[in-house]
């Protein structure tokens, strides 16, 4: 760490990891970080700005390592499992990766940190980039290797964003009222997985893929209610020659591709928190929220949202149901242990943003010399 002048302040850092669950020519890893800021509220020409208590620039970069991934997946494993007759036998139940290595995000930040009127409104604004090379992935394999899978550091994965953060002193006298305010946005995709695509499923209906978010929702979409039958109807979404995917419609489950209709993943993440004190009383409210993502409801919806196909306690939404010729809805006709609409797609995947007053809490703090009797 070095400081000159109360002005300019440089920062780095260098470690060496090393972990079992990477090939033996692979177990260590070299991340350093390099940092710098800058204070121009201590240079000359900020002097007379009065407003300003407090200006600072700063920038850094570093490199982090993952290795979050179960132990073992390096190794060539046997199994006991192969037995014959009364006879034991073993067999490979894992394919060995010698070249195994620390999954690797490099980030670069930007950043201002600020003071207004005396410190009553403080903040931070930043912009980072964050690119993650050698992802750490369960790739598929061709089958005629007697395995389906194999661990590998395959592809990259690209994350950037704003972050922002306000403190403000509203009230300052005998009644006091400050609040906090967060704020981060954030876009992701993989860049490159070198033409992988891993699922977790078509019920999960999470899917990675290169130009996507990671876990974007992977599914037929689903179309409504035919008025005529009662029937669930799904878009077909076939690629036509032109490119364009052909948005008619069809009740046959099969007959429609499955696209991406949703990602987990918000775009907004927010906070904030107002602060009280009036004599020996305080109370804080907490409130905190994201925006722009979807959930995924297939597990209960397929039981508890799915036209009576089983005999579960339902949903109010079905009491909207198709009931006769002309109804207009988008809950399909009632039909007792017969599929109809319940079947994987985007009829489960449901807005997911959400604020919630996550805490209040409200407090007396006694005189000292009242309790000092």
């Amino acid at each position: 760490n070095y400081s000159l002048m109360d002005k300019y302040i440089i920062a780095a850092s260098g470690r060496i990891d090393a972990s079992s669950r990477f090939g033996k020519s692979a177990r260590q890893g070299f991340f350093p970080a390099l940092s710098a800021g800058w204070i121009l509220t201590n240079e000359k020409f900020l002097s007379n700005v009065k407003y300003l208590s407090f200006l600072k620039l700063r920038a850094s970069y570093g490199i982090v390592g993952n290795a979050e991934i179960g132990n073992f997946p390096q190794l060539g494993l046997f199994a006991g499992d192969a037995g014959y007759a009364g006879n034991a036998g073993q067999r490979p139940s894992q394919l060995a990766n010698d070249s195994l290595r620390w999954e690797t995000t490099a980030q670069a930040d930007f950043g201002i940190d600020f003071g207004l009127f005396n410190n009553r409104i403080t903040g931070e604004i930043d912009y980072y980039q964050k690119n993650t090379t050698g992802l750490l992935l369960n790739v598929n394999i061709p089958a005629t290797t007697g395995f389906g899978s194999i661990f590998k550091n395959v592809g990259k994965l690209e994350n950037s964003g704003f972050e922002f953060v306000l403190n403000t002193q509203n009230l300052v006298g005998k009644f006091k009222w400050s609040t906090n305010i967060n704020v981060a946005l954030n876009k992701g995709k993989v860049t490159d997985i070198q033409g992988q695509i891993i699922e977790g499923g078509v019920s999960n209906m999470n899917r990675v893929e290169e130009g996507y978010n990671v876990g974007v929702f992977f599914t037929p979409e689903f179309a409504g209610v035919d008025p005529a039958n009662g029937n669930a109807l799904f878009y077909k979404n076939t690629k036509k020659a032109d490119g364009t995917r052909d948005r008619t419609t069809t009740s046959v489950y099969s007959e429609a591709q499955r696209v991406v209709v949703g990602d987990p993943n918000p775009d907004l993440i927010f906070g904030f928190t107002n602060n009280f004190s009036y004599k020996g009383f305080d109370m804080s409210v907490f409130f905190n929220g994201i925006q722009g993502n979807q959930n995924n409801i297939y597990g209960m919806g397929r039981y508890s949202s799915a036209s009576m196909l089983y005999e579960d306690n339902n949903t109010a939404d079905q009491l909207r149901r198709w009931q006769k010729p002309g109804d207009v809805t988008d809950i399909p006709q009632v039909r007792l242990y017969r599929v109809n609409g319940s079947q994987a797609s985007s009829r489960y995947i449901v807005d997911g943003a959400y604020i919630r007053l996550r805490t209040v809490s409200l407090g007396y703090t006694f005189d000292s010399k009242l309790l000092s009797k």
